[in-house]
């Protein structure tokens, strides 16, 4: 008997099966579908549709199923049109009449939505264990490199100075903060849409709490017609990966421009690294490109799964079954960028005298104004008088640490000696403010970042910086 006997009798044509069949993209949940089918059948043997053997033998059976589909022995057919109907199909093939009482009291809409959700809990959970292991590999260059300074920039050009240390210890809060989001989405996730039906919910008394509890659920979605026809879990997942892979795009941008030779900060090693075809002097930092291009991929994928239902009639249409796809390609897109980023950082050689030699001494401008201002100037002129005093040094062809103290002295009379003494690591000192980028502050961070992945190491909670210092 196929799906729609009674109802279509007629094949359907080979273009419609070709845009109907999504068997080879949600082949993907089948052992999802697997666990959902071993606590419906449960439940069915519990409100008495089964008997207690029928149980057990559908378990045996859903058991053999995913092994032979690990194995490589199985073999779909042409009316197997989704993962659902392939185990039915596969359960009523071998035990008859007690396979065909499977989807009592049931729908794909609720069996696909439980399937779906099941894989993003998990696909959340691996993409933690991910962002956890970068956040490893980031704690001990940023430890190395507290007090290695580095030129900080906006807008790309000459800023104040930092130290790599701080550049890298931003990344990390950016990733704690990802990692957060990530186990947010994970909680809202992780409620049961089976037992909704198609959308009024299931015409038998099945217990959606207990259905929830044995598969691992946190708790039940309340409306059934809520949870047949919105995507939002999806959407939120593909949502928190678009920002956490925009986030180390654009740190794989910084890289990239920083292998370049006019920068010259570092150096990836052959092994995240490639050369050309043409010319056999090319050393390319493939690796961070291709992370930056892909994360595009993802932010088009959560346009496509917004688009899904801006204007869908409740509570299911075929429409929805475009979801895995594109949220699959997100997740593992996602992934795969994280994973390449601890790689590529885990090899990756610094270059502190390079660092160092970008450093400019205009980048201590704010300092004067700073100790100006300690003097008692008011800011706004202070700030005045020591771009001016910059503009005439540039014209020059000096910056500030071209000149002598006594030149300084003579400029701002006001100033002390001491007041009046620039330099790099003084400057960086001085920024000694939560979160600052003194090296005393960077360190303060890399303790807390310990903190962090003990805590995560012992619980494997969705714990965060802030959560570890309680």
């Amino acid at each position: 008997m196929t799906l729609y006997e009674g109802r279509l009798n007629r094949p359907v044509s080979e273009l419609m099966d070709s845009l109907n069949r999504s068997l080879p993209v949600d082949i993907r949940l089948l052992p999802y579908d697997v666990a959902v089918n071993r606590a419906w059948a449960e439940e069915l043997g519990r409100i008495g549709v089964f008997g207690k053997e029928e149980v057990e033998n559908v378990t045996r059976e859903l058991d053999a199923l995913l092994a032979e589909a690990r194995a490589g022995a199985f073999d779909t057919l042409p009316e197997d049109e989704d993962v659902h109907t392939l185990t039915e199909r596969f359960l009523t093939e071998r035990l008859g009449d007690t396979g065909a009482k499977i989807h009592t009291g049931r729908s794909r809409n609720d069996q696909v939505a439980t399937d779906f959700r099941l894989y993003i809990m998990d696909a959340l959970n691996g993409l933690m264990d991910d962002v956890a292991t970068l956040l490893g590999v980031l704690r001990g260059p940023i430890e190395t490199h507290a007090a290695t300074l580095l030129a900080g920039t906006t807008h790309l050009q000459p800023a104040q100075p930092i130290t790599l240390g701080h550049f890298l210890a931003s990344l990390a809060s950016a990733l704690l903060r990802d990692f957060d989001r990530l186990a947010d989405a994970r909680g809202r996730a992780a409620l049961c849409p089976l037992g909704s039906g198609a959308l009024a919910g299931s015409g038998f008394k099945v217990d959606r709490v207990r259905l929830a509890r044995e598969l691992g659920f946190d708790g039940v979605l309340p409306n059934s017609l809520d949870a047949i026809a919105d995507r939002d879990a999806a959407q939120e997942t593909a949502g928190v990966c678009a920002i956490l892979a925009a986030h180390i795009s654009r740190y794989a941008e910084q890289f990239v421009l920083w292998s370049h030779p006019s920068f010259g900060y570092l150096r990836f090693s052959d092994r995240w690294s490639t050369g050309s075809s043409m010319m056999p002097q090319k050393r390319n930092p493939d690796a961070m490109e291709l992370v930056r291009g892909k994360a595009s991929r993802v932010a088009g994928q959560v346009t496509t799964l917004l688009s899904l239902t801006k204007g869908l009639p409740l509570s299911y249409a075929k429409d929805l079954q475009e979801d895995k796809q594109a949220l699959f390609d997100a997740v593992d897109t996602t992934c795969l960028v994280v994973q390449v980023m601890a790689g590529a950082l885990a090899d990756v050689e610094f270059l502190p005298d390079r660092m160092a030699r970008t450093l400019t001494g205009d980048m201590l401008a704010t300092d004067l104004a700073d100790r100006l201002v300690e003097a008692g100037t008011p800011f706004r002129a202070a700030h005045g008088e020591v771009a001016r005093w910059v503009a005439e040094l540039e014209k020059a062809g000096k910056n500030p640490l071209d000149t002598t103290l006594k030149e300084r002295k003579k400029r701002f009379p006001n100033l002390s000696e001491k007041a009046l003494a620039l330099d790099y690591e003084t400057s960086i000192r001085r920024r000694d403010v939560e979160g600052g980028a003194a090296p005393s502050r960077v360190r303060e961070f890399v303790i807390k970042l310990d903190r962090w992945l003990e805590n995560r190491a012992a619980s494997g909670n969705d714990s965060s910086v802030s959560d570890s210092e309680k």
